[in-house]
């Protein structure tokens, strides 16, 4: 399991959330699989029935120790 915040930075005129995720294996390529996340400002882990596959263009992530 992987831990990574997203420091994506919306420059879309969206108002995107930058959440930590918690991944099966460190993310390769062009997607990835959450199984779970803490939504942004929040101390919740939310775990999830079935693994989010996000698109990983143009989104950035660092790792938390």
């Amino acid at each position: 399991m992987v831990i990574m915040q997203e420091t994506t930075e919306w420059t879309d005129g969206s108002n995107g959330a930058n959440h930590i995720y918690v991944f099966k294996s460190k993310p390769a390529g062009r997607s990835a699989e959450a199984v779970a996340y803490v939504p942004q400002g929040k101390n919740q882990v939310i775990k999830l029935r079935t693994p989010l596959i996000l698109d990983l263009k143009g989104r950035t992530f660092q790792t938390v120790d």
